[in-house]
């Protein structure tokens, strides 16, 4: 009887995370960056020397992608209006946010942050052209995504700022690592490289465990009782 009983429970948890393959896919790419933050963290110079400046950069335009979300994902699910009102939408914010990354490729003197989020953009027009809808459920999940992913940001930045760091291998001024500007993650490079390994690894461990899946179906489950 206890056998069945915690077969039920485990099944439930199961269940309510969502799947365990597609977790693992979703959580490996953040999991793999986290790992890569901490090797430029422990030895910056071990692969590339220009890394510490690269994860800035990082950490930068996933500012712009978190806060671009929103907007983008209630664009591409505005499914109401026109498909031609819908692709201005999109089309309007992408190049807003564009004018930023574009600014910073400039200034880092590197042009894949706007490859990488010209690539993520068009995602975005290919979800509204193939004119796929998402559920309550599936809205409710990135939504749910999409707050994880600012809280840990959030989190991880000023941890780093307010509590003791250890320095590593990240131990000279940011300009030393080719790092314009100036600045708190510019005086003190670690800072932003010890930011972005906390905050890849508690967003690829809140994937690990479902907890997007978790919000949707919560979130589901309290519109169809309200309905």
């Amino acid at each position: 009887m206890d056998d069945i009983s915690t077969s039920s429970k485990t099944s439930s948890k199961i269940q309510h995370a969502g799947p365990v393959a597609p977790r693992i896919a979703a959580a490996l790419p953040d999991l793999i960056t986290a790992g890569v933050f901490l090797w430029v963290w422990l030895d910056p110079s071990d692969w590339r020397h220009d890394l510490v400046s690269q994860g800035m950069l990082v950490m930068l335009v996933e500012f712009i992608l978190i806060h671009s979300s929103p907007f983008l994902g209630s664009a591409v699910i505005a499914y109401e209006q026109p498909l031609s009102r819908r692709l201005s939408m999109v089309g309007g914010l992408g190049v807003f946010y564009l004018l930023f990354v574009g600014g910073w490729a400039l200034t880092f003197k590197s042009w894949w942050p706007v490859i990488a989020f010209a690539w993520l953009f068009s995602a975005k027009f290919i979800a509204v052209l193939s004119g796929r809808r998402l559920d309550e459920e599936g809205k409710a999940r990135q939504q749910g995504l999409w707050a994880m992913s600012i809280l840990w940001y959030l989190m991880a930045v000023f941890a780093t700022l307010f509590l003791p760091m250890p320095e590593f291998g990240v131990t000279g001024h940011g300009h030393t690592y080719g790092i314009p500007g100036s600045g708190e993650w510019v005086s003190h490079p670690h800072i932003v490289i010890a930011a972005g390994f906390l905050y890849f690894f508690l967003l690829g461990f809140s994937k690990l465990k479902g907890w997007d899946y978790a919000t949707g179906r919560r979130a589901a489950r309290q519109g169809g009782s309200s309905a």
